[in-house]
């Protein structure tokens, strides 16, 4: 049974942005984002939350991206940057400062480097894994990169 809570954040008139966290926030470490891929939720990160060496060294947050797991709002349309904007404001909600990096998978790749254009100040450093920044073509079709 996933362990997720919502926040109330104020984009897009208003999102229930639903996240984990494994552990309590310690402000001593560094926090590690997970953006989670198309279609999946924050329990794709399941077996991070219960890896004690990666938690004894940061602090995990897993939040849902609009239109995946319990993130709900009422605009109809969103895109990738709403996302990494509701993902910045989560963690202003929660009270995260520090050193904070992001990892997304696949699409979430797409909204690691959103947050970091939109909060350079904020954002340590990005893990995009499994994405492209590319737009489909015949050279990215020959890397294997939509495969």
């Amino acid at each position: 049974m996933p362990n997720t809570k919502t926040v109330h954040v104020p984009h897009l008139g208003g999102i229930e942005a639903a996240y984990q966290m494994p552990q309590p926030y310690d402000s001593s470490k560094p926090t590690l984002v997970l953006v989670n891929s198309f279609t999946t939720s924050s329990e794709l990160y399941r077996s991070q939350y219960a890896n004690k060496d990666l938690t004894n060294a940061l602090n995990l947050i897993s939040i849902e991206l609009l239109g995946h797991g319990q993130t709900r709002t009422k605009s109809e349309n969103f895109t990738y940057w709403d996302t990494a904007i509701m993902n910045l404001q989560v963690l202003d909600a929660l009270k995260i400062t520090g050193k904070i990096f992001v990892l997304g998978t696949s699409q979430g790749g797409w909204i690691t480097v959103r947050m970091a254009l939109l909060a350079p100040d904020k954002i340590a450093g990005i893990i995009p894994l499994g994405t492209s920044l590319d737009n489909e073509n015949p050279r990215t079709i020959s890397l294997g990169c939509w495969d």
